[in-house]
């Protein structure tokens, strides 16, 4: 997700731009169904906690001789697939969502960012269940997971005033509703 305020014009321009899939980057699934071929979605920055901003206490030291055990990356995505047979009008094609919101220098609050915030229903990955997870390194490695969803809405707010800049429903066309 991207951002930028002009305050000459007194417009705040969003832009979050959705990750497009082949389904075998993605999923460890070895009999793929051929006509599965693509999928639209996010990574999700922080899965590990239900908070933008950072903690407040101190992490707990790990025990003396351990490694962590880290991936450079995205670990858990969220992402709606789409079959070469299927309807293709909540497809985006990787075409972001973009929305321009007039407002004042001081109602723009932007200290903590925006945030995407994406209405739907947890779906299956054709041929397979709600979620796939791979560890392409092995064992020790912290797992890769994408969870299929069927998004009905994508929104941008902003956490600290609560706001919600742009919508968009992206069972229709896609276009902004605000």
């Amino acid at each position: 997700m991207r951002w930028r305020y002009d305050a000459g014009t007194k417009a705040l321009r969003v832009h979050v731009a959705p990750v497009v899939w082949a389904n075998a980057d993605i999923l460890d699934v070895p009999d793929q169904p051929a006509a599965s071929d693509v999928a639209e979605g996010f990574w999700i920055s922080r899965p590990w906690t239900g908070s933008e901003a950072c903690p407040t206490t101190p992490d707990t030291a790990a025990p003396g001789g351990t490694d962590a055990v880290t991936l450079p990356g995205q670990t858990l995505a969220i992402a709606q697939f789409f079959d070469g047979d299927g309807a293709r009008q909540s497809r985006r094609d990787g075409k972001p969502y973009e929305a321009v919101v007039r407002m004042t220098p001081d109602g723009v609050q932007a200290e903590q960012g925006f945030q995407a915030h994406i209405t739907g229903r947890i779906a299956n990955i054709p041929g397979h269940g709600p979620i796939s997870c791979r560890q392409p390194a092995g064992a020790e490695q912290r797992p890769i997971c994408i969870v299929a969803v069927t998004m009905d809405e994508v929104a941008v707010d902003n956490p600290l005033t609560g706001n919600t800049l742009a919508t968009w429903n992206v069972a229709s066309a896609g276009t902004a509703d605000r």
